[in-house]
């Protein structure tokens, strides 16, 4: 538990807080722990606009302030309209969320808004706690605002690092993109690609209308692809070419280094954003990139290149096409760079489905039952996480996710809106149980517009993502528990069919996928044994660090740097 953490927390409790709504995110975990820690009493709503509106009714029923507490991006903005009603409502809340990464370097980090800007209209105050030496004193004075005249919501952003928490790695830097005038950068993509001995093509979501071409191209030249998460498809992933990396399989060390074998990389149509990068990591070197986009404001905006073209991908794939001679990738070497980024990581610690068995196995098995052409919709969090690592998307717009702002409840909304535009595609939701008990009545939508989607719920009882990284981190989980309904009675009673993954069969699955009306599959979810033994191998990581110290730390690591396996 960092120091700023620990300072936030006492003032908290200094100034006469004792309860907290809200959700806990990757970017607050941390600040969770902190509650569990200091006996704040932290109350998990199913989203934080319900939490805003608790906060809004501690005060009003009470005349005493409560603390909201919500990830940045999405967690801000669902507690908006919350935040606003205190405002009309003259309730004092104490909003304490996490401020978006920012500085020079890359564009489009995750969840990234101007929440200063945004909330100002509908909050009395906006702070920032931007060093551990300023907590007591923005604390005191947040209250103080909330409380004091006309009470009413105050936001106080918080810069992780500054209390003693990692925020994402510094970007790399590099020359800046070079603009030129279109048919100049255009001949010049022409010439390079001729020349180039080993091209590889990154495909973004804006390549989607080249997807026919640029497959043919790279059959016939034998040009590996890699895809962003959001262009996942273009090109079916059990093609042999398509190297299948998503972030949330891990790996990334084996593609930059397959990367690094390229003498050329075109990206085409990417934002290269957060997610889309593995949080940066992705080693694009500026010398051998060329970025093709239709948005100016995209074009070497996260990574410098050496070529910077406005345009969409479909008008310059004439370009491409000029070049005969094939390129000096092996399949062999294709193929081993795609077995290797396409495998499970080792070390990735996931649950158990009751019925089937692992995560991997229920996928495979879900991606047979399905057609090729099948749309599959993820919420946020752990299933997603596990949708991504496992399941193979076999056509252009054939996965469909959350991307760079993540918000939870998405999932049973997007379907609909996919289903409605691709009447002729099977659509089938994923979601967690946090993400539909936001969002789960949307049933009745898909009920009323005669919908035939099939929703997977994974049943764990847990904002499970969230949990495993307190596990992972402290030990022990908080704030993360939920009470789900019984889901064959709710089904029932919103007029939907219903099944359950170790109870029906397969033939009831089919028919379900190829019925008339919505369904609800429920996913029984339970702990793996690594997932058991999380905790005590946490605590005793953390036990072990404490009885060293620094000094026995540094020891070791100096003996370990010593020994000539190291």
């Amino acid at each position: 538990m960092s120091d700023g953490i620990d300072a936030l927390c006492r003032a908290l409790i200094d100034v006469g807080i004792d309860c907290v709504f809200g959700v806990p995110g990757t970017q607050n975990v941390a600040l969770f722990e902190g509650f569990r820690r200091h006996g704040l009493r932290t109350v998990l709503a199913s989203h934080e606009l319900a939490a805003a509106f608790m906060a809004n009714g501690y005060f009003r029923a009470s005349g005493r302030v409560a603390a909201l507490a919500t990830i940045p991006g999405p967690g801000f903005t669902y507690a908006l309209t919350g935040l606003a009603e205190a405002r009309h409502d003259s309730a004092g809340v104490l909003f304490l969320v996490g401020a978006p990464a920012s500085g020079p370097g890359h564009a489009f980090r995750l969840q990234a808004l101007d929440q200063r800007a945004i909330a100002a209209p509908v909050v009395k105050l906006c702070l920032t706690i931007a060093s551990s030496a300023d907590v007591e004193r923005i604390v005191a004075d947040a209250y103080a605002a909330a409380s004091e005249g006309e009470p009413g919501p105050v936001m106080v952003e918080l810069a992780m690092d500054a209390l003693g928490v990692e925020r994402e790695p510094a970007p790399s830097t590099g020359a800046p993109s070079r603009h030129s005038s279109p048919d100049v950068a255009r001949g010049e993509l022409a010439r390079r690609f001729a020349q180039a001995s080993r091209p590889l093509l990154l495909l973004g979501q804006g390549a989607f209308a080249a997807a026919e071409p640029l497959r043919a191209l790279a059959e016939a030249l034998t040009i590996p692809i890699l895809t962003t998460p959001t262009a996942r498809g273009i090109v079916p992933e059990d093609h042999e070419l398509v190297l299948g990396f998503d972030p949330l399989r891990g790996h990334i060390a084996s593609l930059n280094a397959f990367v690094d074998r390229a003498d050329l990389v075109i990206a085409l149509g990417c934002k290269l954003g957060h997610n889309g990068t593995a949080g940066f990591q992705l080693r694009l070197p500026p010398d051998r990139l060329i970025q093709v986009d239709a948005d100016r404001a995209v074009v070497g905006a996260s990574y410098p290149a050496q070529v910077g073209i406005t345009a969409r991908v479909e008008d310059v794939v004439d370009e491409l096409q000029v070049r005969r001679q094939p390129s000096q990738w092996s399949r062999a070497e294709i193929g081993a760079a795609r077995d290797t980024v396409r495998a499970a990581a080792p070390d990735a610690v996931e649950p158990r489905i009751r019925g089937v068995g692992t995560p991997r196995e229920f996928l495979a098995w879900l991606r047979g039952m399905l057609p090729r052409d099948a749309i599959i919709v993820t919420d946020s969090g752990l299933h997603q996480i596990l949708v991504r690592r496992h399941l193979d998307v076999l056509s252009p717009r054939g996965l469909i996710v959350p991307t760079d702002f993540q918000s939870m409840g998405f999932g049973l909304p997007a379907s609909i809106g996919a289903r409605i535009a691709a009447p002729g595609r099977a659509v089938v939701a994923v979601v967690g149980d946090g993400g539909f008990l936001m969002s789960g009545l949307e049933l009745l939508t898909m009920r009323r517009e005669r919908l035939p989607i099939v929703t997977f719920v994974f049943n764990d009882g847990h904002l499970n993502q969230i949990r495993l990284q307190q596990l992972g981190s402290y030990g022990h989980a908080h704030a993360v528990d939920l009470v789900n309904p019984d889901f064959a009675q709710l089904a029932s009673a919103l007029g939907v069919g219903y099944l359950r993954i170790g109870d029906a069969s397969d033939d009831d699955v089919r028919r379900a996928l190829r019925g008339d009306r919505p369904t609800l599959v429920e996913v029984v979810v339970g702990d793996s044994v690594p997932m058991r033994a999380l905790p005590h191998i946490t605590r005793t990581k953390r036990l072990a660090r404490a009885l060293l110290g620094s000094r026995g730390r540094d020891w070791i690591k100096r003996r370990w740097q010593r020994r000539p396996d190291a």
